[in-house]
């Protein structure tokens, strides 16, 4: 990978400034555009040593691309780590090679699974701009619930979500935002103990603590649609058990939320093994459905994350 280089001096202030926007592109660490950075730095050393004289850096029409490069590679990274074959703890029965590359589309022509873990960037920007918590959460549904799904009943997902969205904007926050997607375990990976009951996994922002454990008014509320066991609602942190990166960790995440949907789409000859419900398996919630739509268009276009923000609307950030 290379960056194209101006004739032009470079002051060590428009350096750091590229530095900068470079890093942002990800929003996460990135050893190659880190080196390309150290490269640009060691070829322009002796010409800025010559003339201090500052002048303005702006992204060239290659970095651009770079930037939507990058963004397709990393929901290509993300595919792979989970739909990959594991003989120690299978997360699917998908039995073939993952792309390296990955070719995104337009909004309106991307898939629901996808947009899931586009909301992730915009999501994890949003918790950390208002010193916000960012949790993955796993709802195991309560049995009457997961029987309506188990029946194809179409109104059991409208339940489901409007429930979500009503509890968790009354006693997390009104500007909360969560996703999720709703799944339920093939037969040949469920383990022997388990209910098999449909489930959500997914992420969502909110005041620090508010997902703590205890009788807290959330966890009371949701008691309306998840089981009997307290454990049937879990939070936690993405990646801090492994001690990852937290946006690639949450943007896996919810590949892994829709790993069934994927799988069949991806061999549509293993729909047999698989249950699916009935209607759209994926919700967003509408701010942050709005957002991740704008966030994927200038992504796409070569935005860096500093710009996506300065264009939001002011009560997103």
């Amino acid at each position: 990978m290379t960056i194209s280089q101006r004739r032009t001096p470079a002051s060590s202030d428009a350096l750091e400034s590229l530095a900068e926007q470079l890093s942002s592109m990800l929003c996460e660490p990135s050893l190659e555009l880190a080196l390309a950075t150290q490269r640009l730095h060691l070829d322009t050393c002796a010409s800025d040593d010559k003339e201090k004289k500052a002048v303005n850096f702006r992204l060239s029409k290659k970095t651009q691309n770079l930037v939507s490069m990058v963004y397709a590679k990393q929901f290509a990274i993300s595919m792979r780590s989970i739909l990959s074959g594991s003989i120690y703890r299978p997360k699917t029965l998908l039995d073939q090679p993952i792309q390296n590359e990955m070719e995104l589309k337009a909004w309106k022509h991307t898939d629901e699974f996808t947009k899931l873990a586009v909301a992730s960037a915009p999501l994890y920007e949003m918790a950390k701009a208002r010193s916000w918590e960012l949790k993955t959460f796993t709802l195991i549904l309560n049995k009457n619930l997961s029987a309506r799904l188990d029946n194809s009943d179409s109104t059991a997902l409208e339940y489901i979500r409007d429930q979500m969205t009503r509890l968790i904007r009354r006693t997390v926050d009104p500007q909360a935002e969560f996703l999720y997607g709703i799944e339920k375990a093939p037969k040949a990976l469920a383990e022997n103990s388990s209910r098999r009951r449909w489930h959500l996994h997914g992420l969502m922002i909110g005041p620090v603590g508010f997902s703590k454990p205890g009788k807290t008014e959330l966890r009371m509320k949701l008691r309306a649609i998840k089981g009997e066991a307290d454990s049937d609602l879990m939070f936690k942190t993405p990646g801090e058990k492994i001690g990852a990166d937290p946006q690639s960790s949450a943007r896996q995440w919810c590949v892994y939320a829709v790993k069934n949907g994927l799988t069949v789409e991806l061999n549509p000859l293993l729909a047999a093994e698989y249950e699916l419900p009935e209607g759209k398996p994926t919700f967003i919630s509408s701010a942050l459905r709005r957002e991740a739509k704008r966030w994927h268009a200038g992504k796409l276009d070569g935005l860096t994350v500093p710009e996506l923000r300065a264009g939001a609307p002011s009560s997103i950030y």
